[in-house]
């Protein structure tokens, strides 16, 4: 590892300053899951680290049914599974946190950190993607709120400029009457990234498809909507046929690589599979 500066700012302004003061050569730490494996390796050499850690505020999680949920930047994965709101309420983000890395990697790493890594695999997207989240980033002078599908960019790739920082999540609560599944695929049952990561939230009316969200990780740049196959669905009577039929452009719809885990064709495979077990099993 190569030398480099640490700072322990105590607030967020104070971040944003470092952060733009060495223009691109530091990185923010939260967890440092990621970030010190890659420092480690040799991958990245930051010339300064900004340690959010001293900053107050950032370690809550806030619900109510009017705004939602809100998940501050040093909210670990332990924290996320410890919450009765999102147990309650949003039951993909929790499983999310079960099927994260270790008990000693949850109890350090961050679900803020996890999407500005960017990861393709990363376990937080897929449950953001779906529940339509926000990310509310923070600049010295300004604060800004952008979709999560915008703030996913490419491997290692998220939309934050030199100087800002992302602060906080915010859910809103999902729709009436709907039922989500959330599905990672991997070659063991834990401290694995996914193959193939799923998730799904769906609603029908009278028989019928209303609501429906359907996110994909692992198999792309990023994780992503899969919008022409909820289309495919939308307005439309929920049968096996046509959920098929959707789990097949879904399959289209990735462009998925070929690597230690698993080849393109399998992940293909997997893709019509769980996204047909993922659509089901969220029918309520």
């Amino acid at each position: 590892m190569k030398a480099f500066d640490l700072y322990d700012p105590k607030t967020v302004e104070e971040a944003c300053s470092l952060l733009s003061k060495f223009k691109g050569r530091a990185r923010a730490l939260a967890g440092g899951t990621d970030l010190l494996v890659e420092m480690k390796t040799g991958r990245m050499n930051p010339s300064a680290v900004v340690n959010l850690k001293r900053i107050r505020g950032l370690d809550k999680i806030s619900f109510n049914r009017e705004s939602g949920l809100r998940i501050g930047a040093l909210v670990t994965w332990t924290q996320i599974l410890d919450s009765k709101p999102i147990t309650t309420h949003y039951p993909l983000l929790r499983r999310a946190a079960e099927t994260m890395g270790s008990f000693q990697v949850r109890n350090v790493a961050t679900l803020c950190g996890n999407i500005c890594h960017g990861s393709p695999a990363a376990n937080g997207p897929i449950p953001l993607l779906v529940y339509e989240a926000e990310c509310i980033i923070q600049s010295l002078n300004s604060q800004r709120n952008m979709p999560i599908e915008k703030m996913l960019v490419g491997v290692q790739k998220n939309s934050l400029t030199s100087g800002e920082v992302l602060t906080e999540i915010r859910i809103p609560l999902p729709p009436p009457k709907t039922g989500g599944s959330f599905y990672k695929f991997s070659l063991r049952k834990a401290m694995d990234l996914a193959t193939v990561g799923v998730g799904a939230l769906i609603g029908t009316r009278k028989g019928a498809f209303e609501t429906v969200r359907i996110a994909l990780g692992a198999v792309a740049p990023k994780p992503f909507r899969a919008r022409k196959t909820e289309k495919v669905l939308i307005g439309k009577p929920a049968e096996d046929q046509l959920i098929w039929e959707a789990a097949g452009v879904a399959a289209q719809e990735c462009s998925p690589i070929s690597d230690i885990r698993a080849s393109r064709e399998y992940r293909i495979e997997l893709v019509k599979e769980l996204t047909f077990r993922a659509i089901k099993e969220s029918l309520v």
